[in-house]
């Protein structure tokens, strides 16, 4: 899909690195737009604030999406917009994997981040046999950061093709994601029903739920 839509793309003559950074900011766009379209202004910027915290360590799904089921976000929307998350940055990745490491900031985290991993398939070699469902655990397990980052290192790292990759954190990110979200919701309902939280945080968090 992504290799087919980046060849039709560049048959029309544009410059791969145009084509490379143009499409994740695209998908990035639409995705900010339809939340717009759809959230309250005030619940928007809450769920633009939790994107950002979860692209930063030491957030991770674990965190981001209990803490926007919390402020009202309905559980399966908190949950979509994480696994967007994971899309844009594993498209992101794939696509502009070279580029990443020369972002100031970005680029020694991930040189980091490239190191770990490099380490952690060297010392568990069962990771290069089952790539697709290591990619998959790695993606899905809530760990700190963006699972589509450290599922595009290591589909580089193992010369795995972008397509597969990309499918790979796809299905990571909405098991993981899901997951989360339906057991932080169902926990949150439980403590609402049977008054647990204190009296200020269930006023808060019972009422906009």
């Amino acid at each position: 899909m992504v290799n087919s839509i980046m060849g039709s793309i560049l048959a029309r003559g544009l410059p791969y690195r145009a084509v490379a950074l143009l499409i994740p900011v695209l998908v990035v766009i639409i995705h900010i737009g339809i939340m717009a379209a759809t959230l309250p202004q005030t619940m928007f910027f809450t769920m633009l604030g939790l994107m950002v915290t979860y692209l930063l360590p030491p957030a991770g799904k674990e965190t981001v999406i209990p803490i926007g089921i919390a402020l009202g976000i309905p559980w399966w929307y908190m949950a979509l917009s994480i696994v967007m998350i994971d899309v844009e940055t594993g498209l992101f990745m794939a696509l502009n994997f070279d580029l990443s490491y020369s972002i100031p900031f970005l680029g020694p985290l991930l040189s980091d981040l490239t190191k770990q991993t490099e380490q952690f398939i060297t010392c568990h070699p069962w990771f290069a046999g089952l790539w697709f469902f290591a990619i998959v655990l790695m993606v899905m397990v809530p760990v700190l950061g963006s699972g589509g980052i450290r599922g595009s290192i290591a589909g580089k790292i193992l010369g795995i093709n972008n397509l597969l990759v990309f499918l790979a954190i796809l299905v990571g990110a909405l098991i993981g994601c899901f997951g989360i979200a339906l057991g932080s919701n169902a926990i949150l309902t439980h403590l609402c029903l049977n008054g647990t939280l204190p009296a200020e945080i269930g006023a808060r968090v019972c009422g906009g739920g």
